[in-house]
């Protein structure tokens, strides 16, 4: 798991951390973008949050 504005405050991807599937035995491998929400301390789909707002 990487977010590049926890290591850089002056990223352009702000509250986007990407879950790195690095071995999967059975699927494919890649990378999964996601939306950090730290008012809830959780991870949401952003794809999910895109549609809901418009």
């Amino acid at each position: 798991m990487y977010r590049d504005d926890y290591y850089h405050k002056d990223s352009e991807k702000k509250n986007i951390a990407e879950v790195i599937i690095a071995k999967h035995r059975n699927g494919p491998t890649g990378v999964v973008e996601l939306l950090w929400l730290a008012q809830y301390t959780k991870f949401v789909s952003l794809d999910k949050y895109r549609t809901e707002e418009g």
